[in-house]
């Protein structure tokens, strides 16, 4: 029996691109909820726009599991027939996963910061939410960016 056959490496990639989502996303959100629920503290009527601002760092890890998804149904696993791709056709599947999951990680975390200093203005002057959330929601761009590499590669495979 072989240890590593073709499965392992899509396995890997699908795997890849959720969990960095997912951990970016946890930490993005971490880093708004605590800058959230300073400002909730003093000011509880703000509640829904700070959990609007905390709630967009979530969106990478959804990205990470459209990409684990994308990877496992373009690569075949998802089917009931075995895995007929070679080693190197898997290995591709795994690397298109990095760009989803890499670029999901770094901005859902620098996503979660900018939407904490949305959260300190809008404490200040709440007529600034739409601006704050705008601010936010541009670093989200290129984790949208990061799937769409993914797509094209997992095309090219």
């Amino acid at each position: 029996m072989e240890i590593i056959t073709p499965g392992v490496f899509i396995f890997v990639g699908a795997a890849l691109s959720g969990l960095l989502g997912f951990m970016g996303s946890a930490i993005g959100m971490g880093i708004a909820g605590r800058a959230g629920a300073a400002v909730v503290a003093e000011r509880p009527e703000l509640f829904g726009r700070v959990l609007l601002l905390q709630a967009l760092p979530g969106s990478q890890g959804i990205y990470g599991l459209v990409g684990a998804f994308l990877i496992l149904s373009f690569s075949g696993a998802l089917g009931d027939a075995p895995i007929t791709i070679s080693i190197a056709q898997s290995f591709q599947y795994m690397i298109a996963a990095l760009p989803i999951g890499l670029a999901g990680l770094f901005s859902a975390i620098h996503q979660g910061a900018v939407a904490a200093n949305g959260i300190a203005t809008i404490a200040k002057d709440e007529s600034l939410t739409a601006q704050a959330i705008v601010m936010a929601a541009m670093v989200e761009t290129w984790a949208i960016f990061g799937v769409l590499v993914g797509f094209i590669l997992l095309t090219a495979i």
